[in-house]
Protein backbone atom coordinates (compact mmCIF):
# COMPACT_ATOMS: atom_id res chain seq x y z
CA UNK A 1 0.00 0.00 0.00
CA UNK A 2 1.14 3.60 -0.68
CA UNK A 3 2.12 5.05 2.11
CA UNK A 4 0.56 8.94 2.95
CA UNK A 5 1.61 11.12 5.08
CA UNK A 6 -1.13 13.79 6.91
CA UNK A 7 -2.49 15.74 6.42
CA UNK A 8 -3.05 16.68 2.56
CA UNK A 9 -4.27 19.19 0.93
CA UNK A 10 -5.79 18.98 -2.56
CA UNK A 11 -7.53 20.93 -4.62
CA UNK A 12 -10.10 20.59 -7.81
CA UNK A 13 -9.34 23.31 -9.92
CA UNK A 14 -11.48 23.73 -13.17
CA UNK A 15 -12.19 26.15 -16.11
CA UNK A 16 -15.64 27.65 -16.17
CA UNK A 17 -16.06 27.15 -19.65
CA UNK A 18 -19.63 25.56 -19.92
CA UNK A 19 -21.30 22.96 -17.84
CA UNK A 20 -19.32 20.83 -15.89
CA UNK A 21 -18.79 17.42 -17.25
CA UNK A 22 -19.67 14.65 -15.42
CA UNK A 23 -15.85 13.15 -15.75
CA UNK A 24 -14.58 16.96 -13.75
CA UNK A 25 -17.49 15.57 -11.15
CA UNK A 26 -15.20 12.22 -10.58
CA UNK A 27 -11.96 14.20 -10.41
CA UNK A 28 -13.45 16.36 -7.81
CA UNK A 29 -14.98 13.54 -6.58
CA UNK A 30 -11.71 11.22 -6.16
CA UNK A 31 -10.18 14.47 -4.59
CA UNK A 32 -12.17 14.95 -1.90
CA UNK A 33 -12.24 11.44 -1.05
CA UNK A 34 -8.65 11.52 -0.74
CA UNK A 35 -8.47 14.18 1.88
CA UNK A 36 -11.56 13.00 3.47
CA UNK A 37 -9.71 9.29 3.76
CA UNK A 38 -6.85 11.41 4.55
CA UNK A 39 -7.87 13.63 7.12
CA UNK A 40 -7.12 16.59 5.05
CA UNK A 41 -8.58 19.88 2.65
CA UNK A 42 -10.55 19.75 0.07
CA UNK A 43 -10.30 23.26 -2.10
CA UNK A 44 -12.13 24.46 -5.00
CA UNK A 45 -9.91 27.04 -6.92
CA UNK A 46 -11.81 28.74 -10.54
CA UNK A 47 -9.31 28.90 -12.81
CA UNK A 48 -10.63 31.68 -15.43
CA UNK A 49 -7.43 33.05 -17.14
CA UNK A 50 -8.44 31.89 -20.54
CA UNK A 51 -10.98 34.97 -21.54
CA UNK A 52 -11.72 33.65 -24.70
CA UNK A 53 -13.72 30.64 -23.32
CA UNK A 54 -14.64 32.01 -20.21
CA UNK A 55 -18.97 31.65 -19.79
CA UNK A 56 -20.58 33.85 -17.11
CA UNK A 57 -22.63 31.49 -15.07
CA UNK A 58 -20.68 28.32 -15.60
CA UNK A 59 -18.60 28.51 -12.16
CA UNK A 60 -21.68 28.82 -10.86
CA UNK A 61 -23.09 25.75 -12.42
CA UNK A 62 -20.05 23.56 -11.56
CA UNK A 63 -20.25 24.42 -7.57
CA UNK A 64 -24.38 23.51 -7.81
CA UNK A 65 -23.00 20.12 -9.94
CA UNK A 66 -20.54 19.42 -7.16
CA UNK A 67 -22.85 20.39 -4.13
CA UNK A 68 -25.51 17.82 -5.75
CA UNK A 69 -23.26 14.86 -5.73
CA UNK A 70 -22.80 15.89 -1.80
CA UNK A 71 -19.06 17.26 -2.55
CA UNK A 72 -18.38 19.84 -0.20
CA UNK A 73 -15.20 22.05 0.39
CA UNK A 74 -12.71 23.79 3.20
CA UNK A 75 -11.84 26.71 1.35
CA UNK A 76 -12.99 27.96 -1.87
CA UNK A 77 -14.39 31.52 -4.15
CA UNK A 78 -17.85 31.34 -1.91
CA UNK A 79 -16.61 30.44 1.78
CA UNK A 80 -13.23 32.19 1.34
CA UNK A 81 -9.87 30.70 3.14
CA UNK A 82 -6.57 31.57 4.36
CA UNK A 83 -5.33 31.48 1.07
CA UNK A 84 -7.99 33.56 -1.15
CA UNK A 85 -8.80 34.67 -3.18
CA UNK A 86 -10.08 31.40 -4.95
CA UNK A 87 -10.53 32.58 -8.31
CA UNK A 88 -7.19 33.25 -10.35
CA UNK A 89 -8.40 36.37 -12.65
CA UNK A 90 -9.26 38.24 -8.97
CA UNK A 91 -5.65 37.32 -8.29
CA UNK A 92 -4.27 37.68 -11.45
CA UNK A 93 -5.68 41.57 -11.02
CA UNK A 94 -4.15 41.56 -7.63
CA UNK A 95 -0.51 40.94 -9.11
CA UNK A 96 0.28 37.49 -7.39
CA UNK A 97 1.64 35.92 -11.00
CA UNK A 98 4.09 38.65 -12.15
CA UNK A 99 6.04 38.62 -9.62
CA UNK A 100 7.37 35.47 -10.36
CA UNK A 101 7.70 35.42 -13.94
CA UNK A 102 9.94 38.53 -13.34
CA UNK A 103 11.81 36.19 -11.18
CA UNK A 104 12.36 33.39 -13.98
CA UNK A 105 13.31 36.28 -16.33
CA UNK A 106 15.93 37.50 -14.14
CA UNK A 107 17.42 34.41 -13.52
CA UNK A 108 17.42 33.60 -17.23
CA UNK A 109 14.91 30.63 -16.85
CA UNK A 110 12.19 32.39 -18.73
CA UNK A 111 12.51 34.88 -21.79
CA UNK A 112 10.59 37.54 -23.51
CA UNK A 113 9.38 36.22 -26.73
CA UNK A 114 8.22 38.27 -29.49
CA UNK A 115 7.30 35.95 -31.84
CA UNK A 116 3.77 36.95 -34.16
CA UNK A 117 1.17 34.02 -34.59
CA UNK A 118 1.64 34.62 -38.09
CA UNK A 119 5.41 33.86 -37.59
CA UNK A 120 4.80 30.73 -35.39
CA UNK A 121 2.30 29.42 -38.44
CA UNK A 122 5.20 29.74 -40.88
CA UNK A 123 8.06 28.44 -39.10
CA UNK A 124 5.56 25.57 -38.39
CA UNK A 125 5.40 25.55 -41.76
CA UNK A 126 8.59 25.59 -42.84
CA UNK A 127 9.59 22.53 -40.25
CA UNK A 128 7.02 20.39 -41.82
CA UNK A 129 9.22 21.42 -45.16
CA UNK A 130 12.00 20.07 -43.71
CA UNK A 131 10.29 17.03 -42.97
CA UNK A 132 10.03 17.40 -38.85
CA UNK A 133 7.07 16.15 -37.74
CA UNK A 134 7.16 17.59 -34.56
CA UNK A 135 7.70 21.12 -34.14
CA UNK A 136 9.20 22.25 -31.04
CA UNK A 137 8.99 25.55 -30.46
CA UNK A 138 12.79 27.74 -29.30
CA UNK A 139 12.33 31.63 -29.41
CA UNK A 140 15.56 33.02 -30.89
CA UNK A 141 14.99 35.74 -27.84
CA UNK A 142 16.09 32.79 -25.51
CA UNK A 143 19.58 33.30 -25.80
CA UNK A 144 19.19 37.06 -25.63
CA UNK A 145 20.41 39.41 -22.04
CA UNK A 146 17.50 40.62 -20.06
CA UNK A 147 18.55 44.23 -20.69
CA UNK A 148 18.19 43.14 -24.50
CA UNK A 149 14.50 41.77 -24.28
CA UNK A 150 13.59 44.38 -21.80
CA UNK A 151 15.02 47.33 -24.45
CA UNK A 152 12.47 45.88 -27.18
CA UNK A 153 9.78 45.48 -24.46
CA UNK A 154 10.09 49.03 -24.51
CA UNK A 155 9.30 50.20 -27.99
CA UNK A 156 5.92 48.75 -27.62
CA UNK A 157 6.32 45.59 -29.07
CA UNK A 158 3.82 42.98 -27.79
CA UNK A 159 5.24 39.65 -25.91
CA UNK A 160 4.49 36.60 -24.23
CA UNK A 161 7.02 35.37 -21.27
CA UNK A 162 8.44 32.00 -22.32
CA UNK A 163 9.64 28.87 -20.09
CA UNK A 164 13.35 28.53 -21.32
CA UNK A 165 13.49 24.36 -21.32
CA UNK A 166 16.86 22.62 -21.77
CA UNK A 167 17.34 21.47 -24.47
CA UNK A 168 19.46 18.44 -23.22
CA UNK A 169 18.92 16.11 -20.18
CA UNK A 170 15.44 14.52 -19.21
CA UNK A 171 12.71 15.63 -16.71
CA UNK A 172 11.28 12.80 -14.15
CA UNK A 173 8.32 13.25 -11.95
CA UNK A 174 6.50 10.26 -9.84
CA UNK A 175 2.77 9.03 -10.18
CA UNK A 176 1.07 7.71 -7.81
CA UNK A 177 -1.45 5.99 -10.43
CA UNK A 178 0.57 5.65 -13.33
CA UNK A 179 4.64 5.82 -12.11
CA UNK A 180 5.08 3.06 -11.38
CA UNK A 181 8.56 2.23 -9.34
CA UNK A 182 10.64 4.11 -11.93
CA UNK A 183 8.42 6.63 -12.16
CA UNK A 184 7.60 8.84 -15.52
CA UNK A 185 11.03 10.06 -17.36
CA UNK A 186 10.86 12.54 -20.81
CA UNK A 187 13.24 13.64 -22.65
CA UNK A 188 13.76 17.26 -22.64
CA UNK A 189 14.34 17.35 -26.79
CA UNK A 190 11.10 16.10 -27.06
CA UNK A 191 9.76 19.62 -25.15
CA UNK A 192 9.41 23.26 -26.76
CA UNK A 193 9.50 26.67 -24.83
CA UNK A 194 5.91 26.95 -23.10
CA UNK A 195 4.45 30.11 -23.07
CA UNK A 196 3.79 31.49 -19.12
CA UNK A 197 2.53 34.78 -19.37
CA UNK A 198 0.14 36.06 -22.58
CA UNK A 199 0.64 39.22 -24.70
CA UNK A 200 -2.20 40.40 -22.28
CA UNK A 201 -0.16 39.99 -18.75
CA UNK A 202 -2.42 37.01 -18.05
CA UNK A 203 -0.96 34.05 -17.06
CA UNK A 204 -1.74 30.58 -18.76
CA UNK A 205 -2.44 27.70 -16.89
CA UNK A 206 0.98 25.97 -16.59
CA UNK A 207 2.10 29.34 -14.81
CA UNK A 208 -1.31 29.93 -12.72
CA UNK A 209 -2.05 26.80 -11.56
CA UNK A 210 1.60 26.25 -10.37
CA UNK A 211 2.18 29.49 -8.32
CA UNK A 212 -1.55 28.78 -6.78
CA UNK A 213 -1.04 25.19 -5.88
CA UNK A 214 2.43 26.43 -4.16
CA UNK A 215 0.89 29.51 -2.58
CA UNK A 216 -1.87 27.34 -0.73
CA UNK A 217 0.20 24.12 0.33
CA UNK A 218 -1.18 21.94 -1.98
CA UNK A 219 0.57 18.58 -1.66
CA UNK A 220 -0.95 16.13 -4.54
CA UNK A 221 -2.49 16.99 -7.30
CA UNK A 222 -4.71 14.60 -8.38
CA UNK A 223 -5.80 15.10 -11.94
CA UNK A 224 -6.71 14.10 -15.48
CA UNK A 225 -4.28 11.64 -17.49
CA UNK A 226 -4.45 14.71 -20.18
CA UNK A 227 -1.99 16.58 -18.09
CA UNK A 228 0.47 14.22 -17.67
CA UNK A 229 2.52 15.26 -21.24
CA UNK A 230 2.44 18.64 -19.54
CA UNK A 231 4.22 17.83 -15.83
CA UNK A 232 7.30 18.02 -17.31
CA UNK A 233 7.27 21.96 -17.75
CA UNK A 234 5.70 21.72 -14.07
CA UNK A 235 8.55 19.89 -13.03
CA UNK A 236 10.95 22.57 -14.45
CA UNK A 237 9.10 25.55 -12.80
CA UNK A 238 9.07 23.72 -9.97
CA UNK A 239 12.78 23.44 -9.87
CA UNK A 240 13.58 26.73 -11.49
CA UNK A 241 11.12 28.87 -8.59
CA UNK A 242 13.03 26.85 -6.10
CA UNK A 243 9.94 24.85 -4.57
CA UNK A 244 9.30 21.21 -3.53
CA UNK A 245 6.79 19.90 -5.94
CA UNK A 246 3.63 18.51 -5.05
CA UNK A 247 2.70 14.77 -5.40
CA UNK A 248 0.83 13.61 -8.86
CA UNK A 249 -1.30 11.55 -9.35
CA UNK A 250 -2.79 11.15 -12.55
CA UNK A 251 -6.17 9.94 -13.08
CA UNK A 252 -7.39 7.30 -15.81
CA UNK A 253 -10.08 8.30 -18.34
CA UNK A 254 -13.48 7.63 -19.06
CA UNK A 255 -13.80 6.28 -22.72
CA UNK A 256 -17.23 6.57 -24.21
CA UNK A 257 -19.77 3.37 -23.69
CA UNK A 258 -18.58 1.54 -27.34
CA UNK A 259 -14.89 2.24 -26.14
CA UNK A 260 -13.81 4.39 -28.70
CA UNK A 261 -12.52 7.50 -27.42
CA UNK A 262 -12.45 9.76 -24.43
CA UNK A 263 -16.40 10.35 -22.81
CA UNK A 264 -17.00 14.24 -24.27
CA UNK A 265 -19.77 16.68 -23.61
CA UNK A 266 -19.77 17.53 -27.20
CA UNK A 267 -20.55 14.31 -28.45
CA UNK A 268 -22.18 12.46 -24.83
CA UNK A 269 -25.34 13.46 -22.89
CA UNK A 270 -22.41 13.86 -19.63
CA UNK A 271 -23.37 17.54 -18.57
CA UNK A 272 -23.52 17.15 -14.55
CA UNK A 273 -26.75 19.11 -14.49
CA UNK A 274 -28.67 16.58 -16.87
CA UNK A 275 -28.60 13.77 -14.65
CA UNK A 276 -30.29 15.62 -11.61
CA UNK A 277 -32.72 17.13 -14.19
CA UNK A 278 -33.86 13.71 -15.16
CA UNK A 279 -33.93 12.35 -11.50
CA UNK A 280 -30.89 10.85 -10.69
CA UNK A 281 -30.36 10.40 -6.75
CA UNK A 282 -26.98 12.14 -5.50
CA UNK A 283 -25.85 9.15 -3.52
CA UNK A 284 -26.28 6.96 -6.59
CA UNK A 285 -24.52 9.25 -8.96
CA UNK A 286 -21.65 9.06 -5.93
CA UNK A 287 -21.69 5.81 -5.78
CA UNK A 288 -21.65 5.05 -9.20
CA UNK A 289 -18.65 7.74 -10.33
CA UNK A 290 -16.57 6.17 -7.24
CA UNK A 291 -16.52 2.71 -9.39
CA UNK A 292 -15.20 4.70 -12.88
CA UNK A 293 -11.50 3.91 -12.22
CA UNK A 294 -11.52 2.79 -8.37
CA UNK A 295 -12.66 -0.18 -7.17
CA UNK A 296 -12.69 -1.84 -3.32
CA UNK A 297 -12.83 -5.53 -4.66
CA UNK A 298 -13.93 -7.61 -7.98
CA UNK A 299 -17.37 -7.71 -6.20
CA UNK A 300 -18.29 -4.93 -4.10
CA UNK A 301 -20.09 -2.18 -6.08
CA UNK A 302 -23.22 -0.61 -3.74
CA UNK A 303 -21.50 1.32 -1.08
CA UNK A 304 -22.35 4.45 1.74
CA UNK A 305 -20.31 7.79 1.43
CA UNK A 306 -19.02 6.68 4.20
CA UNK A 307 -18.01 3.12 3.53
CA UNK A 308 -16.30 4.80 0.52
CA UNK A 309 -14.60 7.58 2.82
CA UNK A 310 -13.53 4.71 4.64
CA UNK A 311 -12.00 2.35 1.78
CA UNK A 312 -10.36 5.16 -0.71
CA UNK A 313 -6.77 4.60 -0.64
CA UNK A 314 -4.77 5.75 -3.66
CA UNK A 315 -3.30 2.57 -4.75
CA UNK A 316 -6.92 1.03 -5.91
CA UNK A 317 -7.39 4.13 -8.57
CA UNK A 318 -6.42 1.61 -11.72
CA UNK A 319 -4.34 3.35 -14.48
CA UNK A 320 -6.02 1.77 -17.07
CA UNK A 321 -9.46 3.55 -18.43
CA UNK A 322 -12.79 3.66 -17.30
CA UNK A 323 -15.76 2.63 -19.12
CA UNK A 324 -18.98 4.97 -19.02
CA UNK A 325 -22.56 2.57 -19.10
CA UNK A 326 -25.30 4.62 -18.73
CA UNK A 327 -27.35 1.30 -18.55
CA UNK A 328 -25.17 0.18 -14.86
CA UNK A 329 -25.82 3.57 -13.70
CA UNK A 330 -29.66 3.45 -14.63
CA UNK A 331 -29.74 -0.06 -12.85
CA UNK A 332 -28.07 1.62 -9.57
CA UNK A 333 -29.90 4.54 -9.54
CA UNK A 334 -32.98 2.33 -9.54
CA UNK A 335 -31.45 0.11 -6.56
CA UNK A 336 -31.47 3.92 -5.04
CA UNK A 337 -34.99 4.54 -5.11
CA UNK A 338 -36.27 1.04 -4.27
CA UNK A 339 -34.28 1.55 -1.03
CA UNK A 340 -36.24 5.09 -0.67
CA UNK A 341 -39.26 5.25 1.88
CA UNK A 342 -42.66 6.24 0.39
CA UNK A 343 -42.64 9.11 2.19
CA UNK A 344 -38.99 9.74 0.81
CA UNK A 345 -40.08 8.66 -2.77
CA UNK A 346 -43.07 10.80 -3.06
CA UNK A 347 -40.95 14.08 -1.87
CA UNK A 348 -38.77 13.03 -4.57
CA UNK A 349 -41.06 12.92 -7.63
CA UNK A 350 -42.97 16.02 -6.52
CA UNK A 351 -41.07 18.69 -7.96
CA UNK A 352 -40.88 16.58 -11.39
CA UNK A 353 -44.76 16.62 -11.23
CA UNK A 354 -44.36 20.34 -10.01
CA UNK A 355 -42.63 20.81 -13.43
CA UNK A 356 -45.14 18.87 -15.57
CA UNK A 357 -47.81 21.35 -13.88
CA UNK A 358 -49.68 18.24 -12.61
CA UNK A 359 -49.85 19.40 -8.76
CA UNK A 360 -49.59 22.64 -7.91
CA UNK A 361 -45.88 24.86 -6.30
CA UNK A 362 -46.51 24.74 -3.60
CA UNK A 363 -47.48 21.67 -2.96
CA UNK A 364 -50.86 21.24 -0.89
CA UNK A 365 -51.98 19.04 1.78
CA UNK A 366 -54.46 17.50 -0.66
CA UNK A 367 -52.40 16.80 -3.62
CA UNK A 368 -49.61 15.77 -1.32
CA UNK A 369 -51.79 12.81 -0.12
CA UNK A 370 -52.45 11.71 -3.60
CA UNK A 371 -49.32 11.67 -4.15
CA UNK A 372 -48.18 9.50 -1.25
CA UNK A 373 -51.75 7.62 -2.51
CA UNK A 374 -49.73 6.92 -5.98
CA UNK A 375 -46.11 6.29 -4.90
CA UNK A 376 -46.46 2.63 -3.95
CA UNK A 377 -47.74 1.96 -7.34
CA UNK A 378 -44.76 3.29 -9.52
CA UNK A 379 -41.67 2.90 -6.69
CA UNK A 380 -40.35 -0.27 -7.97
CA UNK A 381 -40.48 0.49 -11.58
CA UNK A 382 -38.65 3.87 -11.01
CA UNK A 383 -35.25 3.99 -12.71
CA UNK A 384 -35.33 8.09 -12.94
CA UNK A 385 -37.16 10.39 -11.05
CA UNK A 386 -38.16 12.23 -14.03
CA UNK A 387 -40.55 8.95 -15.19
CA UNK A 388 -42.53 9.99 -12.53
CA UNK A 389 -44.92 12.67 -14.51
CA UNK A 390 -45.42 9.79 -17.59
CA UNK A 391 -46.22 7.17 -15.33
CA UNK A 392 -48.55 9.20 -13.06
CA UNK A 393 -50.26 11.74 -15.39
CA UNK A 394 -53.50 10.08 -16.31
CA UNK A 395 -54.08 9.86 -12.59
CA UNK A 396 -54.21 13.99 -12.37
CA UNK A 397 -55.75 15.09 -15.76
CA UNK A 398 -58.65 14.18 -18.06
CA UNK A 399 -57.49 11.97 -20.87
CA UNK A 400 -58.39 11.49 -24.51
CA UNK A 401 -60.23 8.40 -25.43
CA UNK A 402 -58.07 5.75 -26.63
CA UNK A 403 -57.56 4.87 -30.38
CA UNK A 404 -59.43 1.86 -31.04
CA UNK A 405 -55.82 0.05 -32.59
CA UNK A 406 -55.16 0.74 -29.14
CA UNK A 407 -57.52 -0.83 -27.45
CA UNK A 408 -58.12 -4.29 -29.36
CA UNK A 409 -56.00 -6.45 -27.91
CA UNK A 410 -54.16 -9.57 -29.66
CA UNK A 411 -56.70 -11.71 -31.45
CA UNK A 412 -59.70 -9.64 -30.59
CA UNK A 413 -61.90 -7.16 -33.42
CA UNK A 414 -63.58 -4.28 -32.49
CA UNK A 415 -67.07 -5.79 -32.29
CA UNK A 416 -65.48 -8.25 -29.23
CA UNK A 417 -63.46 -5.60 -27.74
CA UNK A 418 -66.67 -3.43 -27.28
CA UNK A 419 -68.52 -6.78 -26.28
CA UNK A 420 -66.05 -7.27 -23.79
CA UNK A 421 -65.67 -4.01 -22.38
CA UNK A 422 -69.59 -3.62 -22.19
CA UNK A 423 -69.40 -6.67 -20.03
CA UNK A 424 -66.69 -4.86 -17.86
CA UNK A 425 -68.61 -2.25 -16.98
CA UNK A 426 -71.37 -3.83 -15.65
CA UNK A 427 -69.04 -6.25 -13.60
CA UNK A 428 -67.33 -3.30 -12.54
CA UNK A 429 -69.99 -1.49 -11.97
CA UNK A 430 -71.70 -4.43 -9.21
CA UNK A 431 -68.26 -4.32 -7.23
CA UNK A 432 -69.24 -2.98 -4.06
CA UNK A 433 -66.00 -3.22 -2.60
CA UNK A 434 -64.16 -1.03 -4.68
CA UNK A 435 -61.01 -0.24 -2.30
CA UNK A 436 -60.56 -3.80 -2.40
CA UNK A 437 -58.07 -5.42 -5.17
CA UNK A 438 -59.01 -8.91 -4.07
CA UNK A 439 -62.53 -7.62 -5.23
CA UNK A 440 -61.92 -6.02 -8.40
CA UNK A 441 -59.42 -9.01 -9.60
CA UNK A 442 -62.41 -11.47 -8.41
CA UNK A 443 -64.83 -9.89 -10.41
CA UNK A 444 -62.65 -9.89 -13.91
CA UNK A 445 -61.16 -13.23 -13.43
CA UNK A 446 -64.62 -14.46 -13.57
CA UNK A 447 -65.53 -12.52 -16.24
CA UNK A 448 -62.72 -13.93 -18.55
CA UNK A 449 -63.72 -17.19 -17.38
CA UNK A 450 -67.68 -16.18 -18.59
CA UNK A 451 -66.13 -14.90 -21.69
CA UNK A 452 -64.18 -17.12 -22.50
CA UNK A 453 -60.76 -14.47 -22.77
CA UNK A 454 -57.38 -15.09 -21.64
CA UNK A 455 -56.68 -12.55 -18.74
CA UNK A 456 -53.98 -10.62 -20.66
CA UNK A 457 -56.86 -10.14 -23.54
CA UNK A 458 -59.26 -8.45 -20.79
CA UNK A 459 -57.03 -6.40 -18.42
CA UNK A 460 -55.37 -5.28 -21.45
CA UNK A 461 -58.55 -4.03 -22.57
CA UNK A 462 -59.28 -2.43 -19.20
CA UNK A 463 -55.89 -0.96 -18.91
CA UNK A 464 -55.74 0.69 -22.11
CA UNK A 465 -59.49 1.81 -21.53
CA UNK A 466 -58.65 3.61 -18.59
CA UNK A 467 -54.99 4.85 -18.78
CA UNK A 468 -55.21 5.24 -22.55
CA UNK A 469 -51.63 3.33 -22.61
CA UNK A 470 -49.97 -0.40 -22.51
CA UNK A 471 -47.86 -0.17 -19.81
CA UNK A 472 -48.92 1.08 -16.69
CA UNK A 473 -49.36 0.81 -12.66
CA UNK A 474 -50.31 -2.64 -11.47
CA UNK A 475 -53.84 -3.20 -12.63
CA UNK A 476 -56.45 -3.74 -9.88
CA UNK A 477 -54.44 -1.09 -7.20
CA UNK A 478 -54.93 1.59 -10.54
CA UNK A 479 -58.20 1.07 -10.86
CA UNK A 480 -58.41 1.62 -6.73
CA UNK A 481 -56.12 4.71 -7.15
CA UNK A 482 -58.17 6.36 -10.24
CA UNK A 483 -61.64 5.86 -7.89
CA UNK A 484 -65.15 3.95 -9.02
CA UNK A 485 -66.70 7.04 -11.13
CA UNK A 486 -63.59 8.09 -12.62
CA UNK A 487 -62.89 3.97 -13.71
CA UNK A 488 -66.11 3.47 -15.38
CA UNK A 489 -66.15 6.81 -17.23
CA UNK A 490 -63.37 6.08 -19.29
CA UNK A 491 -64.37 2.59 -19.90
CA UNK A 492 -67.71 4.53 -21.26
CA UNK A 493 -65.63 6.32 -23.39
CA UNK A 494 -63.60 3.92 -25.19
CA UNK A 495 -66.81 1.83 -25.42
CA UNK A 496 -68.13 4.98 -27.55
CA UNK A 497 -64.43 4.73 -29.92
CA UNK A 498 -65.40 1.26 -30.71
Amino acid sequence: MIEISSPVRVRFAPSPTGFLHIGGVRTALFNWLFARHYGGQFLLRIEDTDEKRFIPGAADDLMTSMRWVGIDWDEGPDIGGPYGPYVQSVRSEQGVYMPFAQQLLEAGLAYMSFTTEEELVQMKAEAEARGIKAFRFRGPERDWPLAKQQEVAATGKAYTIRLKVPAEGSTHFNDLVRGGDDGIRINNSELYDIVLIKKTGMPVYHMAHLVDDHLMKITHVLRSDEWVASTPYHVLLYQYLGWHAPTFAHLPPILRQDGHGKLSKRKDDVSANRFWERGYLADAMFNYLTLQGWSYDDHTEIMTRAEVVERFTIDRVQSSPARWNPAKLLDMNGIYIRALSTEATADAITPFLQRANLVPTPINPSHRQRILELTPLIHERLKELGEAPELLDFFFVDIAPPSAELLIPKKMDAASTKAALVEIHASLSAVQEWQSAEALESSLRALCEKLDLKPGQLFGAVRVAVSARTVAPPLFEMLIALGKSTTLNRIQSAIGVL
